[in-house]
């Protein structure tokens, strides 16, 4: 979550670089709530999650509507099931600040960082199936180019390059609690 008071550039910026992240994360779990969704929809909610992450005032209410749109597909999902969504979707849209915190420290020194924290997290993803070792090594090549400050491609088309600055907007303007609000709405029913 990014904080709504930092500077429009920055947050336009965090958008889409959620969206370069949601580019390099899919789901192919089974898990309890999620066992009838195929691994295309499982990937769309993963986008969807990953986008609101980072820009939820534009995104959870569109996001929202698609992620019930494939729910009902499989029928109305249970509380307890919506409570295994909650758990995964909150897991994967944590994933950001992590990644951004290696970001900082890598550039910083000029290497590939991978903290024991981010470390656990794509492990965990990895065990639980909703993220395969190719994924892993995008998120590592997605690194080398904010090392080397290449410019990242964003599903819209957009590059952008990153400076240390930008970074620590990213990472100082993480905020939890709205990403628990975002998760909340996207496991709202619409009307």
């Amino acid at each position: 979550m990014v904080n709504r008071n930092r500077p429009e550039r920055f947050k336009t910026l965090s958008f889409f670089l959620g969206l370069s992240l949601s580019l390099f994360l899919g789901c192919n779990s089974d898990g309890a709530g999620t066992g009838s969704l195929t691994t295309e929809e499982r990937q769309k909610i993963t986008e969807l999650v990953l986008s609101v992450a980072e820009d939820p005032e534009e995104t959870v209410q569109p996001a929202r509507e698609e992620i019930w749109s494939i729910l009902k597909r499989h029928g109305p999902p249970s509380s307890r099931e919506l409570e295994t969504l909650k758990t995964q979707f909150l897991v994967i849209g944590r994933g950001h600040l992590l990644f951004w915190r290696d970001a900082r420290e890598a550039l910083q020194g000029h290497r590939m960082v991978k903290s024991p924290d981010r470390a656990r997290w794509e492990e965990g993803l990895a065990r639980a199936g909703w993220i395969s070792d190719s994924q892993r090594a995008r998120f590592d090549a997605l690194m080398k180019q904010v090392i080397k400050e290449e410019p990242i491609p964003s599903n819209h088309g957009v590059e952008v390059s990153l400076s240390r600055q930008m970074v620590e907007e990213i990472v100082n303007g993480w905020d939890e609690r709205e990403l628990e609000q975002s998760v909340a709405a996207l496991l709202t029913p619409p009307n």
